[in-house]
């Protein structure tokens, strides 16, 4: 009789021990659900989603990621019901909305997105055992560009406060060199281009505002390479990342604006006063210190790059993005020349940091970019790049920071590459 109690007592702790196990796959997904749509909502909110088109277009790079990860059409739907009660919960607190350059794709975008975000992460939170990882690559990789858009937004903010002087005086006395005797620094050439012919001015401040969705896109492509078995020599989400996070501390090394922000009256129509300009730091309102180097710059070059080997209607209108990309920068305001220029080294150390090699050589090149970019960095927070002389001199040393690492890139890349293997 004792055995039989014994038997019946195990058994209802077995039943017990299975009913808690159970309630605890389901209590413990379900919160993790809520949890994510009220974080969503909230960043909806905070970020002001409908009136920043860097998040906006970060967001919209998630639901065209899902749909290049080849998504069954329930899943898409998912999303799709997802973020439409994202918007309409955005659309009764009154979220602000705003007309920016790419706001009709944009922000629509930005909310299918986030139903992207929401519906990936319950599919990982209710998944099988056997399918959690598989489907939690999928959430992280849909999320990694939105994850670093409202990381780098969150950091600006006490950035500004950190960093109350800008160099923005000496880069456009070094601008001014390269301009030579016309005294028209690149900015204001390309900034009266735009004057004269608002449809570039729209179309490059469109490409400008999209880097988030390209970007997604280029990691989406390099997604579809990996299950393709196909080789390439680096892995774009990690170089992309990395950059991202790197470029916000060098943006503390030599803190700058852009010239629309140093010269807001000014910026295009009339060439301010060079006389009347110290060479020295001075106090800049609140606005973003993202000038010095150029990520944007940084960020397309180097998926220009990385992809230049793919088929040609490919390359050819990313191409033609990187150089739109450039002349927005420029013409928007938003940097000076040589913030392109630094932006070049930069993406050689980023590149020989994450290239699959064996050996030094490449962490030697790394080291060298990095010493590069640490040059010029120092050379305008302390003047000294202005000694250089104005004219020839000042474009030797620029074109020499620019095709110098584009040639050791070049030379990575035949010599560094000790094995083709699958990418898993």
């Amino acid at each position: 009789m004792a055995g039989i109690f014994t038997r019946l007592y195990h058994l209802r702790l077995e039943t017990t021990v299975e009913q808690t196990a159970r309630k605890r796959d389901i209590v413990l997904p379900a919160m993790q659900t809520l949890a994510t749509a009220l974080v969503l909502i909230l960043a909806a909110a905070i970020l002001h989603v409908g009136e920043a088109p860097y998040i906006a277009f970060a967001f919209t790079g998630a639901f065209v990621t899902q749909l290049m990860f080849r998504s069954d059409a329930r899943a898409v739907l998912y999303a799709m019901l997802a973020g439409a009660g994202f918007a309409a919960v955005y659309w009764l607190h009154h979220g602000a909305l705003l007309a920016f350059y790419g706001s009709s794709i944009a922000i629509p975008g930005a909310f299918l997105g986030m139903g992207t975000m929401f519906a990936l992460s319950a599919q990982w939170y209710w998944a099988e055992p056997g399918q959690r990882a598989l489907r939690f690559a999928l959430a992280r990789d849909a999320a990694l560009v939105p994850l670093l858009c409202v990381g780098s937004m969150l950091a600006v903010g006490p950035a500004i406060g950190l960093t109350p002087l800008t160099y923005d005086r000496v880069l456009y006395l070094f601008d001014a060199k390269l301009a030579g005797a016309s005294q028209l620094p690149p900015s204001w050439v390309i900034g009266r281009l735009f004057v004269d012919h608002n449809w570039l001015r729209l179309a490059c401040s469109y490409v400008y505002n999209s880097l988030p969705l390209f970007l997604a896109i280029c990691l989406a492509l390099q997604w579809q390479d990996r299950h393709k078995k196909i080789w390439y020599p680096l892995d774009l989400r990690w170089l992309s990342m990395t950059l991202g996070c790197i470029g916000f501390l060098l943006y503390q090394f030599c803190p700058a604006a852009g010239p629309v922000y140093l010269f807001p009256k000014e910026f295009p129509s009339a060439i301010p006063n060079l006389a009347a300009i110290v060479a020295e730091p001075g106090f800049m309102r609140e606005v973003p210190r993202n000038g010095m180097p150029s990520l944007h710059v940084g960020w397309t070059m180097l998926l220009l790059w990385n992809m230049r080997h793919r088929a040609w209607w490919l390359v050819l209108p990313a191409t033609l993005y990187v150089a739109m990309t450039a002349l927005a920068t420029l013409g928007l305001g938003e940097h000076y020349l040589m913030d392109l220029i630094v932006a070049v080294p930069v993406g050689l150390a980023m590149q020989a940091m994450w290239l699959r090699a064996e050996g030094p050589a490449h962490w030697i090149v790394m080291g060298a970019a990095f010493a590069a970019v640490l040059g010029w960095l120092f050379a305008f927070r302390s003047g000294v790049a202005l000694s250089i002389p104005a004219g020839t001199a000042t474009w030797i040393v620029a074109g020499a920071t620019v095709i110098v690492p584009v040639a050791a890139a070049w030379w990575m890349e035949r010599t560094m590459q000790p094995r083709r293997e699958h990418n898993a």
